[in-house]
């Protein structure tokens, strides 16, 4: 039975390494009009994430109009448009740098409930410090991140982005998640080699959502080294990654290796969809431990907004692993900004990780077969120039209640 089993699975893993980057191409050409950019930003009709970031798909460092646009469209104005007092400079304004140099930092800090837990308060001061920056001389580009956090050993987050290595009893380290050279080949190509965020799915900042954390996809430690190329045009976005393994964690058995890819179309109305794929091979699986373990994703995003003030996005990916049946895991969410720079936000999520097929069935490398549910309510407040409050309540089947704190500037 295990042998019939792992052979289809075979030719599944085979059918999916050929026909996900083919789907992915022929779905993109089906859409028209223009690429948006961070993922609910979509509201306000930008043409693509490289007008506001420095990763042509969006997140952490921005350009100098991304400063502008986030002044005049992402905090709260308490009256007025902002755009006329909008600042490009770091430091709230204070530093104005050349054109070819951007330098900016993120700080967020945590605070968690757990009500009826032994531990039920935990406060931690900085759940991510990081400075950003990238110089651009001629096409050519040079970026990457330096910051500092809590890692302990074995860690699932935090522990892959390390530089250095002071793991006893959780101090604080160097983490770099990504660093990179490459080159703008022109006003809709880029080509990066480095540690660099893995294209796949809906990027969104909760990164220890299901779907985030279930295909290794998450911009707060999956990043892998690799090269990749992003494209960005009138009908579509896309981006396509060589993922050569992270060389920040050892030995080298641990090290994934494969690729990773998005294409991504919007239509008339505020409508962007695209496909993912992903799949990487490692010797051992420094998680579960398995060995000669091949990790698959395939899936859909979608992202809506019918109106001004609501935007609807969503995820749905297939997951194929060795040593376990066929999972999936998938979120949707509304976002519904009533005032400028407030904004509730409501989301569900599925997971189900198969069934581990070893002999006797390891649930190391798998899950329990059946599916489980998760429901988040939240509160973000961009309160003001570069700063963000925000709090989530979140129900998880087989984990406690938790409401969570986070308290988010950068410069």
């Amino acid at each position: 039975m295990v042998n019939s089993r792992g052979s289809m699975k075979r030719k599944t893993w085979i059918w999916f390494g050929w026909a996900g980057p083919v789907l992915a191409f022929l779905f993109a050409f089906a859409f028209s009009s223009h690429a948006s950019a961070y993922a609910w930003m979509i509201r306000h009709e930008y043409s693509s994430c490289a007008t506001c970031h420095a990763d042509p798909s969006g997140g952490e460092l921005l350009t100098l109009y991304g400063r502008v646009t986030s002044e005049s469209a992402l905090r709260m104005h308490y009256g007025g448009s902002g755009a006329e007092n909008a600042k490009t400079g770091t430091l709230w304004g204070l530093v104005d740098l050349p054109e070819q140099l951007l330098l900016s930092g993120s700080f967020r800090s945590l605070l968690v409930l757990k009500p009826g837990e032994d531990r039920d308060v935990a406060y931690i001061p900085v759940m991510m410090g990081d400075m950003y920056g990238q110089l651009k001389v001629g096409a050519f580009l040079a970026g990457g991140s330096i910051g500092i956090g809590k890692v302990t050993e074995g860690s699932v987050h935090g522990r892959p982005a390390q530089v250095t290595t002071n793991n006893e009893n959780g101090q604080y380290n160097l983490l770099s998640r990504t660093h990179y050279l490459g080159a703008n080949i022109n006003d809709s190509m880029w080509i990066r080699a480095g540690r660099l965020n893995l294209p796949f799915g809906v990027r969104i900042p909760e990164h220890t959502m299901w779907v985030r954390d279930a295909t290794r996809t998450d911009r707060e430690s999956d990043q892998q080294h690799g090269v990749a190329f992003a494209y960005v045009g009138e009908r579509m976005r896309l981006e396509a990654m060589a993922i050569l393994g992270n060389y920040q964690i050892g030995p080298d058995r641990f090290r994934e290796r494969g690729y990773s890819l998005f294409v991504e179309g919007v239509a008339e109305g505020n409508i962007a969809a695209g496909v993912s794929s992903k799949i990487t091979y490692a010797d051992e699986d420094r998680l579960s431990g398995e060995m000669n373990t091949v990790r698959q994703a395939h899936g859909l995003m979608m992202r809506w907004a019918p109106a001004r003030e609501f935007v609807l996005m969503a995820e749905a990916d297939m997951l194929f692993r060795s040593h376990a049946s066929a999972g999936y895991v998938g979120f949707v969410q509304g976002d519904y900004e009533p005032i400028q720079g407030l904004h509730f936000i409501v989301s569900g999520e599925i997971l189900d990780e198969g069934m581990g097929i070893t002999n006797p069935p390891s649930v190391a490398a798998g899950g329990t077969g059946l599916p489980k549910f998760g429901l988040w309510g939240g509160i973000d407040w961009f309160l003001f120039s570069q700063l963000e409050l925000r709090v989530d309540a979140v129900a998880r089947q087989g984990d406690p209640f938790s409401l969570l704190t986070q308290f988010h500037f950068y410069l």
